[in-house]
């Protein structure tokens, strides 16, 4: 119960995890609107459930360094500039995926 309420969260306090989870779903009813291939899909499924946990551990990490140093403390930041940076990798992964799998059939569309 404790984890469906941290996702709760994330979704309901988070505007980041909102934004994502938008565009997730945007993504997945297009892959199905398109026919993805099973295997194909799958791999967007796991891309934006991994984008949504890194961005949730993320957001766990940077509340915890500000409950335990609340004020500025450089080595700190760095921690959450690393977190920031874990999560902006995750992205650019997912969008990689999702380009290489729905590059063709978005074109279709238009041809």
């Amino acid at each position: 119960m404790f984890s469906i309420r941290g996702i709760v969260h994330g979704i309901t306090s988070e505007r980041n995890v909102k934004i994502q989870l938008i565009i997730g779903l945007l993504i997945i009813s297009f892959s199905i609107y398109m026919e993805t291939p099973k295997i194909e899909f799958m791999l967007i499924i796991f891309s934006i459930f991994l984008v949504l946990t890194m961005e949730i551990i993320n957001t766990s990490i940077e509340r915890l360094v500000d409950k335990i140093h609340p004020g500025f403390d450089k080595d700190y930041e760095i921690i959450k500039d690393l977190m920031a940076g874990a999560v902006l990798l995750t992205a650019l992964l997912a969008i990689i995926i999702g380009v290489l799998i729905l590059f063709e059939p978005i074109t279709s569309l238009f041809s």
